[in-house]
């Protein structure tokens, strides 16, 4: 393959991006990147290599940092990434990602931020539906923008403000992210589907007894909060009330396919 596009996704934001752009460029394949770090070898020959994930405290959420770590870059002539956020923005994630490239001698030739609906019950509610078309609408554009911008192998260096306070953030919202799923709950309403375990990125969840347990490795994506059909799993004291999202294009069994 010719591009080679690496992407993680709790709720398909950014799984939605990585197919879209994928269909446009010529040669390309998209991979999932929890499933690619199952791998004991993960290099690449691509020429070209992009990287696509939500923003997560305005920084790399922990498990993109850990794929950053272990990737072999072999020759690569062009780098990107693509940053999916609530507001659009790319806070601390360019920056972030270039000191992880240093591992492979390397930096960004291009990075791109695209606004989406974001999904962070525990701070804010879902923005409507009406909302929710017209963020849509504008990010199928951007991401026709951003391939044009790719398939010339043009360098757009995105400019980064307050990227030091950003990181610092990120890194404290790294350090304890595996065991914050200790704030996860579940109610009466759990049927035991299991549907928590299977959608799980990272397989942090077991059924037992017919109930989830979260096994202390979370991601904080809320995949298991948005994707329970009961609305049985809560984080914290805020989301009762909340709506649940995932991108209206992307199915579940895309979800769970990013691991199986």
């Amino acid at each position: 393959m010719n591009t080679s596009i690496y992407f993680f996704s709790g709720t398909g934001n950014s799984l939605k991006v990585a197919k879209e752009l994928g269909s446009i460029l010529n040669d390309c394949e998209t991979i999932s990147m929890t499933k690619a770090l199952q791998q004991n070898n993960l290099n690449t020959k691509a020429k070209r290599v992009g990287f696509i994930f939500p923003l997560y405290f305005l920084g790399v959420p922990a498990i993109v940092i850990d794929f950053m770590k272990k990737i072999k870059l072999e020759n690569p002539k062009y780098l990107f990434a693509v940053i999916t956020s609530h507001g659009g923005g790319a806070g601390a994630a360019l920056y972030q990602l270039n000191k992880l490239l240093k591992l492979n001698s390397t930096k960004l030739h291009a990075g791109f931020s695209i606004e989406m609906p974001g999904n962070y019950i525990p701070m804010y509610d879902i923005v409507s539906e009406e909302k929710q078309k017209l963020i849509f609408k504008k990010a199928d554009e951007k991401v026709k923008e951003i391939a044009e911008i790719i398939s010339q192998n043009q360098e757009n260096r995105k400019r980064q403000t307050f990227q030091f306070i950003g990181a610092f953030i990120n890194n404290l919202f790294s350090r304890n992210v595996n065991k914050s799923d200790k704030n996860f709950t579940v109610n009466d309403n759990c049927n035991s589907c299991g549907i928590c375990e299977e959608v799980c990125p990272v397989k942090n969840i077991k059924i037992t007894e017919g109930k989830p347990q979260w096994q202390h490795n979370c991601q904080r994506c809320l995949a298991c909060i948005h994707f329970c059909p009961t609305e049985a799993i809560q984080y914290g004291n805020k989301t009762i009330k909340r709506s649940r999202y995932h991108h209206p294009d992307i199915n579940i069994n895309e979800i769970i396919n990013q691991t199986a």
